[in-house]
C-alpha cells in the first residue's frame, strides 16, 4: 500500500508523536519542574495613566517642553517627543498650535486630543 520512503516517514512521525507525548506525561506527573518559571503578578506597580499626568499639570508650554514633559501626554510616545524636540530646535518656536501636524507622526486626530493640553505660550 505505501512505498518503502512513505513507510519511513510514518514510522518516524509515530516515533516523534510517541515521544512528545512521552514528555508531556511527564511534565503531567512533575509539574514542579515545568512550573520554574513563573510570572509573578503584580510584581512591579504599573505607571500612572498618561492623561492624569497631564491633566494634572494644566497646559503645557509646546515651546519648552521635554521630552519626558511631552511623554506624559495622551498619543505621544517617546520617538514623537524627540522628533517635536528636533523639530523644534531646527524651526525654532512653535508659533501655533497647528504647526504641530508638520512633526512626523502627528496628525489632525492626534492635533485634536493635544489641543487642550498644549499651549505656545
Amino acid at each position: 500500500m505505501f512505498n518503502q520512503r512513505e513507510q519511513r516517514a510514518l514510522i518516524g512521525l509515530t516515533a516523534a508523536l510517541l515521544i512528545g507525548m512521552l514528555v508531556a506525561i511527564g511534565d503531567w506527573y512533575r509539574p514542579s519542574q515545568s512550573e520554574e518559571f513563573s510570572v509573578v503578578p503584580r510584581a512591579v506597580a504599573p505607571p500612572p495613566p498618561r492623561q492624569v499626568i497631564a491633566a494634572e499639570q494644566g497646559p503645557l508650554s509646546l515651546n519648552s517642553a521635554t521630552v519626558e514633559e511631552l511623554v506624559a501626554l495622551p498619543a505621544i510616545g517617546p520617538k514623537i517627543a524627540a522628533r517635536i524636540v528636533a523639530f523644534r530646535r531646527e524651526h525654532g518656536p512653535f508659533a501655533r498650535l497647528e504647526q504641530l501636524t508638520e512633526v512626523n507622526g502627528i496628525g489632525a486626530k492626534t492635533l485634536a486630543k493635544l489641543r487642550p493640553l498644549l499651549t505656545v505660550e
